[in-house]
């Protein structure tokens, strides 16, 4: 719990020196190679698809990866958390660049796909510290068209740029645009040496 603290004491929000080169690029070609399986396919009328770029079993299904585990382990009689995910899918290969420097401490990774009309409502992660989340902006991420909010900031993204968010607080994102929106989402584990491999690797912007 203490790692936890070190990391959100620095703010709700800040980058790192970690970024992905031509992020557009890499968006266009899996969205021409992959499958998209829904996201959290229970709340089925918010249009928000995913694509694992780690899973249970290397495997793209997106069943659990992109689930719900709270709602699928009370159905599954399962106990998994965000730490489990952390066998490479093929799609890893596109974000080794900015995924390597962590990958001793993945967990859950994905890019999230929000089209228009798709939005995350008010929330809070619910877990218990024992991840962490890292964001990459990939594509069409900029306000006000697309908003990604903590607490009461609208956050202004450099686009590539891997960001440490401080996700236990309130936040919520919508894409009121005419275009779909992408974001890496990065569960890491919170263990010393993961604390330490952002802290010491701040952007100075």
């Amino acid at each position: 719990m203490l790692d936890y603290y070190h990391l959100a004491i620095y703010g709700k929000c800040y980058g790192t020196i970690y970024t992905l080169t031509n992020p557009n690029k890499i968006v266009t070609e899996i969205e021409e190679k992959f499958d998209w399986p829904k996201y959290n396919p229970r709340k089925d009328k918010i249009d928000r698809l995913g694509l694992p770029l780690t899973s249970l079993d290397g495997g793209m299904s997106g069943t659990p990866d992109l689930d719900s585990l709270l709602e699928y382990n009370n159905e599954n009689n399962t106990s998994y958390g965000e730490a489990d995910f952390s066998t490479p899918t093929p799609a890893y290969e596109y974000f080794k660049e900015v995924l390597d420097p962590f990958k001793l401490w993945l967990g859950r990774t994905h890019v999230l796909k929000i089209n228009p009309g798709g939005y995350f409502p008010p929330h809070r992660d619910a877990h218990d510290l024992k991840t962490f989340r890292l964001i990459v902006p990939l594509q069409n991420v900029e306000p006000p068209n697309v908003n990604f909010i903590v607490e009461d900031k609208i956050l202004n993204l450099e686009m590539g740029r891997m960001h440490f968010v401080d996700t236990i607080k309130m936040h919520y994102l919508f894409n009121t645009s005419k275009k779909p929106t992408y974001w890496i989402v990065i569960n890491v584990k919170t263990t010393p040496d993961a604390v330490k491999k952002v802290l010491r690797n701040l952007s100075a912007s």
